[in-house]
């Protein structure tokens, strides 16, 4: 591999660093709110809700950006495409309820009472969720249901992004579909993803705004060919991880330590690390143990059907324009 070659990946891997920092801003604030605002000491959560949002808005860009160059260079058509989303979201996604389930059980066998705790200041977050909801959202790749709930409300973006690759993945068929009824029926699946989306009752400004941020990372790759490298590689990806555990963990913590008094100001930055280290150590287990699948079962089965039609999936260059 050349040098030439190596800095041109590098500087793409670097996005994951990024991503991490991102992800880390979201975990600080997300800990300002759950463990320090309950003491009063509320200056500061203005600051760090913008922060998370920019982030979380940061995420969006990033998404785009990567989302786009893969199907730019792939080129294999939906459905492997959407395989490799699922692949990538739903193990790790899997596990965070999984988490979030055992913590609930755990509170409630130790007798720990998970409703709002009075006199907590913004805090106002139950450890609840909603299973039926949450299963529909997974059926339906996040349109229909909702994954998001007070006992992990990250969650919410999770969804948008979602619903923004299924419509990046029709809008690159409708681009590299060489004959006209490809672009026809493309088209037609793409208009219809968008009105269930312009028809989605959730639907406000900050959801329109992180529509508006993955389009423009989308559109980054017009104008993005190479990343110069700027900032260390990871070795390890846990951003995505460490966005979708943290809050449970948080959260469960947060009502077996602030009852029934809550901590002093020490205790509370005492559990904001701990609940900050927890998360990390689940978000590398994640990585090493869940997340290398990444759906290969669901995508060596789809390989295999092909080729028992004789139509193999071969990923095209990026040079070629059609699927």
């Amino acid at each position: 591999m050349s040098d030439t070659t190596n800095s041109a990946t590098t500087g793409w891997k670097q996005l994951d660093t990024a991503r991490l920092c991102l992800a880390l801003l979201v975990v600080a604030a997300h800990a300002n709110y759950i463990f320090i605002t309950p003491l009063g000491y509320t200056a500061s959560f203005p600051i760090t809700e913008w922060m998370a949002r920019y982030a979380v808005l940061g995420f969006f860009v990033l998404s785009g950006l990567v989302i786009g160059r893969s199907l730019v260079q792939r080129r294999d058509g939906f459905v492997p495409f959407l395989i490799r989303r699922i692949g990538r979201i739903y193990p790790p996604l899997i596990l965070s309820f999984v988490l979030l389930i055992a913590i609930d059980h755990v509170l409630r066998a130790a007798g720990i009472p998970t409703r709002t705790l009075p006199n907590a200041g913004p805090m106002t977050s139950s450890y609840s969720y909603d299973p039926p909801s949450a299963a529909l959202c997974l059926a339906t790749f996040g349109f229909r249901g909702w994954l998001a709930s007070e006992a992990n409300g990250a969650l919410w973006s999770l969804v948008i992004e979602m619903r923004c690759y299924v419509v990046a993945g029709l809008l690159a068929q409708v681009a590299f579909s060489r004959s006209r009824a490809g672009k026809i029926g493309w088209s037609a699946a793409l208009l219809g993803a968008v009105g269930l989306l312009a028809r989605d009752p959730r639907l406000d400004p900050l959801i329109t705004i992180c529509y508006a941020a993955f389009a423009f990372g989308l559109l980054l790759n017009l104008a993005v060919k190479r990343i110069p490298p700027v900032l260390p590689v990871v070795r390890l990806d846990i951003s995505y991880s460490l966005y979708i555990v943290h809050a449970p963990v948080m959260l469960g913590l947060f009502f077996a330590s602030y009852q029934p008094a809550f901590p002093s100001l020490a205790g509370a930055l005492a559990l904001s690390a701990a609940a900050i280290l927890a998360a990390l150590a689940l978000s590398i287990f994640s990585a090493r143990f869940v997340e290398p699948f990444r759906g290969q079962a669901l995508a060596a089965a789809w390989k295999n059907a092909l080729a028992s039609r004789g139509s193999p999936a071969k990923p095209l260059p990026a040079g070629n324009s059609s699927f």
